[in-house]
């Protein structure tokens, strides 16, 4: 495995805006539970490599704003606050958080396969995204009702 990827401060933020994005709720476990921050981090040091420069530029950019609007980092601000900063990231709001692509997007797409993609890769932490859709995950045996149609 490779080392970390973002220093702690921007894991905080990451972990935080994840959460947010997908939290856990009366219906199923949300991106923390899921390790979608841990994939992600991973994926930065390894096959992502290539976007790691626009999640530091992206994270530093939400804990500036949070800052400036609100007196704390992103990651210590109250979940209330939290939507409203992910809201203005979403809409393009906050300034020096997108670079190529739009920030928000970019992290909404290495969420989803960090909650919901192949526990190998490291997010998807005991199969909570496959869980939370009713997914059971590959099998190698098919029992006689398994395979009965209708």
């Amino acid at each position: 495995m490779s080392a970390a990827a973002l220093d702690p401060e921007r894991l905080a933020s990451l972990e935080a805006l994840v959460e947010r994005l997908l939290p856990a709720d009366e219906l199923g476990p949300g991106a923390r539970e899921a390790g979608a921050a841990q994939y992600i981090e991973r994926a930065l040091g390894e096959a992502y490599a290539g976007h790691l420069a626009a999640y530091q530029v992206g994270l530093d950019a939400i804990d500036g704003h949070a800052v400036a609007t609100n007196g704390r980092r992103f990651a210590e601000l109250e979940a209330v606050t939290q939507d409203e900063l992910v809201a203005a990231l979403e809409h393009g709001d906050v300034p020096g958080a997108d670079g190529a692509e739009p920030f928000f997007e970019l992290v909404r797409r290495h969420l989803i396969e960090g909650v919901f993609g192949d526990p190998h890769w490291g997010g998807n932490v005991d199969r909570a995204g496959w869980r939370l859709l009713g997914y059971p995950g590959p099998r190698l045996v098919w029992t006689d009702d398994d395979q009965r149609l209708g």
